[in-house]
């Protein structure tokens, strides 16, 4: 244990955390957010190797247990295995953050089936599965859970080449709202988090290549910069805690007004 972990808060202290899509970036920094605040995590991603070697890295410098998980959330099947998995190693499951999502650049008129069925599967059908699956336990056990959908700006702000992005995030939002009407009087209160542009691999390679033009960017947005994912951790991690109790399905804009 490093003195990260002794120093920790106990805010999530007992809790049991699941955070999808955690092999890297946004769900990584989210992963390890709750740990340094005290919670064991279930994380998972498809790549199982990398989601074993954040697993032993947060374990390693925060103390807490970390389970990781292969898991692809656009099968229903492998949802249940996810949140199954997370009740056998911990006995039970409290807050899940459904953070995995596809992403590739697709002009509306080049899409094709596949392309369309892999967005929603990943980005709307995923969170509900995993969403499905921890409710149905929660509700089994008498208990109470929190859930956080990691949503876009892109949902409400398309822009060239993101149509079936923004579509499917767009239907998380309306998703995270029917959540919580159906499910917060359950013991479940759901929310969700839309980032902007945030300091991630894929977007410094998308300001290597010329993609995204770094000083137009940043000269557009109100803050002056992107975000970092610590950002989206540190809303991610309020809107789970105690701190937000009354806030119930919403979903809260991080992008330093890149949006507006």
């Amino acid at each position: 244990m490093t003195d990260l972990a002794a120093r920790a808060p106990t805010e999530f202290a007992e809790k049991v955390v699941v955070v999808t899509g955690a092999s890297a970036g946004i769900g990584r920094a989210i992963a390890r957010a709750f740990a340094i605040n005290g919670a064991n995590l279930v994380i998972a991603a498809r790549n199982f190797d990398a989601t074993t070697g954040v697993a032993a890295e947060i374990a390693r410098d925060t103390g807490s247990q970390v389970l990781a998980v292969r898991a692809d959330v656009s099968l229903a099947d492998e949802c249940r295995h996810l949140i199954d998995a997370a009740v056998r190693r911990f006995g039970s499951i409290d807050i899940l953050v459904n953070n995995a999502a596809h992403f590739a650049l697709v002009p509306l008129l080049e899409a094709g089936p596949e392309e369309a069925s892999q967005f929603l599967k990943t980005n709307l059908c995923g969170p509900l599965f995993c969403g499905q699956a921890m409710a149905r336990w929660v509700i089994a056990n008498r208990r109470s859970g929190v859930i956080v959908n990691v949503s876009s700006i892109s949902g409400v702000r398309p822009s060239p080449g993101c149509g079936l992005y923004s579509a499917s995030k767009a239907g998380l939002d309306a998703l995270t709202k029917s959540m919580a009407l159906e499910w917060t009087k359950k013991g479940i209160r759901v929310n969700g988090v839309a980032p902007g542009h945030v300091n991630t691999d894929g977007v410094r390679a998308d300001f290597a290549s010329g993609r995204l033009d770094r000083e137009t960017m940043f000269r557009a947005i109100p803050a002056g910069h992107i975000a970092e994912v610590e950002d989206i951790a540190e809303a991610t991690v309020f809107l789970a805690s105690e701190r937000s109790r009354h806030i119930v399905g919403a979903t809260l804009t991080v992008d330093g007004g890149e949006g507006l």
